[in-house]
């Protein structure tokens, strides 16, 4: 059991890792070039959204943003 549990959080590892390195590649990407896609602002638009619930939505940001140590 314990193993499975390292495989997946390996996984997820690798993936939070690919997703970090992508949003960065689209960043420089619309600095470099104007680009249609705009990464801030969906980053901007997702914070906000978890904001616009209140206390339950800024725990859950918080909670979010705890498991990407």
């Amino acid at each position: 059991m314990k193993d499975a549990l390292n495989n997946v959080n390996g996984w997820v590892t690798g993936l939070v890792t690919i997703f970090k390195s992508v949003i960065v590649f689209f960043v420089f990407a619309n600095i470099l070039y104007s680009t249609g896609t705009n990464p801030i602002g969906g980053l901007i638009d997702l914070v906000n959204s978890f904001v616009g619930g209140g206390l339950a939505g800024l725990l859950a940001l918080i909670v979010f943003a705890s498991f990407t140590k």
